[in-house]
Formats: structure tokens, sequence, C-alpha cells
């Protein structure tokens, strides 16, 4: 499970860096855990190289959005699973940007 969770760290990473989508919606049900390692294959990703052994993958992107112009999702509602959404996004006090992801991945952590 602590592999899968790194997984889920890398890919919102390179989701994030590589491609400026942010995910919106990290809980444990988005996260898929693999058995065996798999490797990497795909070349132009700065944040996880070829040949990296990983155990997960994030699925469910229908809440993503593409950050290449402001850095936040810009909505005005609450997006996700409520138990792993950010402090701050459930008292609606900021738009939802990267960091509200990583508190979402604590919480798939401690859950």
């Amino acid at each position: 499970i602590a592999h899968s969770l790194l997984t889920a760290v890398i890919g919102h990473a390179s989701l994030y860096f590589d491609t400026k989508i942010l995910h919106c919606d990290l809980s444990p049900n988005n996260i898929i855990s693999y058995l065996h390692a798999m490797q990497i294959s795909l070349t132009g990703f700065p944040v996880c190289q070829p040949g990296t052994q990983v155990y997960g993958s994030l699925i469910d992107l229908d809440y993503a959005v593409d950050t290449t112009s402001s850095g936040s999702c810009g909505a005005t509602d609450r997006t996700g699973t409520y138990p792993f959404i950010a402090i701050n996004i459930l008292r609606g006090r900021e738009p939802h940007r990267y960091r509200h992801d990583i508190e979402s991945l604590l919480y798939v952590l401690l859950w």
C-alpha cells in the first residue's frame, strides 16, 4: 500500500508539473494498487524517468482541470470525495490548488 501511495504522489506530480493538470479528487478509490511492479516506458516526463518501477496508478480524472492559465482549479463549488477534501476547500476559502491535492494525499495516508 505504501508503494501505491508513493506512486500516486509521483503520478500527481507528473500530472501537474509536466502537463499542468490538477487531479482535484484524490481518494483511496482513485488509486489502483498493483501486486507486481510495472516499469514506466514513457519518455519526456522529468518527474518519473523511464524504467522507474511503480506499484499503482492514479485513475478517475473526471474532476481534473487544466491549470495552464491560472494555476488553480477555479471551481467555486467543492469537488471530490468529502473525507479527503482539503480543509480550506471545504470552508470555501480559496480555489483548489496543487497543495490541496497534497493535503488530500495526507488524508489518504491516514485513512
